[in-house]
């Protein structure tokens, strides 16, 4: 490149002496005196007058010189102008997240994503649906680890399927059943979070004669809601991926038939991504396929 070049006449005018350039800048003295031969060559005339003291710029240098400064310098100004905005550009990632991501997929995630992008500030909000969908809407987050689909406005990246599972206490007797059907759930007192993906159940209860099952949709928390299980006080349905550090004395059944909410990303539609949320939603693709979470 004929900035390098430039610099390297630069040094050598500056220091009347290939040597010392060489030095400088790392170069073989064999190396400057071939960058400034071929200067010469490309400009037509001689540009330093060699004697046995060392090297003096002819006329037609030292009138160059402050020209090929500015180039070098405003070479120099870009390099550091394209850095500093790579780095501004990858800013911060605002991301909504309901409990179960936080402590599941979302750790090792981020720690894959901070291997490539160790300089990402990413902020990490906590949610439900709704109030993560909210969020979206007003501008407050980037992207949210959500269930199901993605209102209008917004697009849906899938991840993976999460299976319900029916969680009873130990000595129930549906625990003594290898899968359990809706038909099954209908008969007893359900707990439930105030989650919009128990569509499925709620039609079915009210197209089955179940108006006599009792809910509550006022614990958020699963560690609450497990607890009252444990109690006896109810039976409870939860994606399988919230479940954690279950007690003892509750049991774990599945479906006999397919009940599941597709997990994913949900980010505007309307705008054009970065290139970095990007890269967090590839990356978050790529871990959970390739863990299998």
């Amino acid at each position: 490149m004929s900035l390098v070049k430039y610099n390297a006449m630069l040094k050598v005018i500056e220091h009347n002496s290939i040597t010392k350039a060489a030095e400088e800048i790392g170069y073989t003295q064999s190396g400057i005196s071939y960058m400034v031969k071929t200067l010469e060559n490309e400009f037509g005339f001689p540009l330093l007058i060699r004697s046995k003291e060392g090297v003096i710029p002819t006329e037609n240098a030292l009138r160059l010189k402050p020209v090929l400064q500015k180039m070098v310098d405003t070479q120099r100004e870009l390099e550091e102008t394209i850095q500093e905005l790579k780095h501004s550009s990858l800013g911060a990632i605002r991301i909504g997240s309901y409990n179960s991501m936080l402590l599941t997929w979302l750790p090792q995630i981020l720690k894959k994503f901070y291997q490539k992008f160790p300089d990402v500030d990413v902020k990490l909000v906590e949610g439900m649906d709704p109030e993560l969908v909210e969020m979206l809407k007003n501008g407050s987050i980037d992207i949210a680890f959500t269930a199901n689909t993605a209102p209008e406005g917004f697009k849906f990246m899938k991840l993976a399927s999460d299976p319900f599972q029916v969680i009873v206490p130990k000595g129930h007797e549906l625990a003594e059943k290898d899968s359990i059907s809706l038909a099954d759930v209908a008969r007893y007192k359900l707990v439930l979070p105030n989650e919009n993906y128990y569509n499925w159940l709620t039609n079915y209860l009210d197209t089955h004669d179940s108006a006599g099952t009792h809910f509550s949709y006022h614990l958020k928390d699963s560690t609450a809601i497990i607890s009252m299980v444990a109690n006896d006080l109810a039976i409870t349905i939860l994606p399988k991926r919230s479940l954690s550090a279950l007690p003892d004395n509750v049991v774990v059944r599945d479906f006999s038939e397919n009940h599941s909410r597709v997990l994913g990303i949900t980010y505007p539609d309307h705008k054009q991504m970065s290139s970095i949320i990007s890269a967090f939603m590839a990356t978050a693709k790529e871990v959970v396929n390739k863990k299998e979470l």
